[in-house]
């Protein structure tokens, strides 16, 4: 691992039997990891889209909130954790509720730390003392920001979380807890009793019994992110794969035939119509499509790589099936965007 520093995070057995998976979507990391790449200046293929998407919506009003909750929850090293509360819940409205009601005795600790790395605006300074009307602000904001520039995208997003949810949940099932943690990717790397991942800089992390939750995040990228505060319960959360191309099916209120080839190619959107209505081997595709065998497991790849299918042997033939994303696409489920 040759980054800029180490996460180390110490297991004990009590740890491993307490490894715990998020059952649905985390709103609030996802807003403060989104508006982290809106602040990036990096080239990034999946997310330049929905970036270049957002700054041609955004009204002035929505761009002063975004430059205000870039201020409270800058990109670096360091990040107020009051605004990653665990809820334990996929609803947005808790998620803000949970940041209204930190506890004020938190508010000085971790503004003091962000000033340290920064200097802090009037506007924010008051927040150092959890002044109740800043913190309401606060909430507003991430609430405007969640409705203009997540919110729209929410069940694409909530699909992709999903499956990749499903899939670690199976292989903790099926494998346990070591397979699971050796299954995360993601530059992650289980050496017993610890789990090493690239970190903006060197840290240790002491379970101490209490477990540690594992929340996959869709506006995560390149590394693993944890709360700062050793005292809070531990998390991790960890960057997904994407299909680059997952903007261009939020705008389309149907997928017809056309609309698929459009997204995925001829023969790919063919392959997932000819799946949508049965679950098909290899060999049955091609036979149906007139194409060789070959071919179609090169393009039944790249669907899997994409979340739109799996794939499983049965004897001599590999049996393809619509994963629930696949069957949202073909269905025409996504959220259309909205208009702001």
């Amino acid at each position: 691992m040759n980054s800029e520093g180490l996460l180390r995070i110490h297991f004990t057995s009590e740890d491993q039997g307490r490894l715990r998976l998020a059952t649905a979507t985390d709103w609030m990391w996802e807003v403060v990891l989104s508006l982290h790449l809106l602040q990036s200046g990096e080239p990034d293929l999946v997310f330049d889209p929905w970036r270049r998407r957002l700054a041609g919506f955004l009204s002035p009003e929505l761009k002063v909130v975004v430059a205000f909750l870039n201020v409270v929850n800058p990109k670096a090293r360091y990040f107020p954790d009051f605004l990653t509360p665990v809820t334990g819940t996929g609803e947005i409205a808790v998620g803000i509720d949970a940041v209204r009601c930190t506890p004020r005795t938190q508010f000085p600790v971790q503004f003091a730390r962000l000033a340290h790395t920064r200097v802090l605006p009037p506007r924010v300074r008051s927040l150092a003392t959890g002044d109740k009307d800043a913190v309401a602000h606060v909430c507003r904001a991430l609430r405007a920001y969640y409705d203009a520039a997540i919110a729209p995208f929410r069940q694409l997003i909530d699909l992709r979380l999903a499956e990749v949810r499903h899939e670690y949940a199976r292989i903790a099932a099926t494998r346990g807890s070591e397979a699971l943690l050796r299954s995360l990717g993601s530059g992650c790397d289980w050496q017993p009793p610890l789990l090493l991942t690239r970190y903006p800089h060197d840290r240790d992390v002491h379970l101490g019994g209490r477990g540690l939750l594992l929340i996959p995040s869709f506006y995560c990228v390149r590394r693993p992110v944890t709360l700062f505060d050793p005292d809070l319960p531990p998390v991790l959360v960890l960057p997904i794969r994407h299909d680059p191309r997952w903007l261009s099916g939020s705008d389309r209120c149907t997928a017809s035939a056309e609309t698929l080839s459009d997204l995925l190619g001829d023969t790919r959107a063919r392959i997932l119509d000819l799946a949508g209505n049965d679950a098909l081997a290899t060999g049955a595709i091609a036979g149906k499509l007139r194409i060789s065998a070959q071919t179609i497991s090169y393009h039944t790849k790249i669907l899997r790589d994409a979340g739109l299918i799996t794939s499983s042997r049965h004897g001599a033939s590999v049996v393809h099936h619509l994963t629930d994303m696949g069957v949202a696409l073909l269905n025409g489920r996504p959220t259309p965007v909205r208009q702001w």
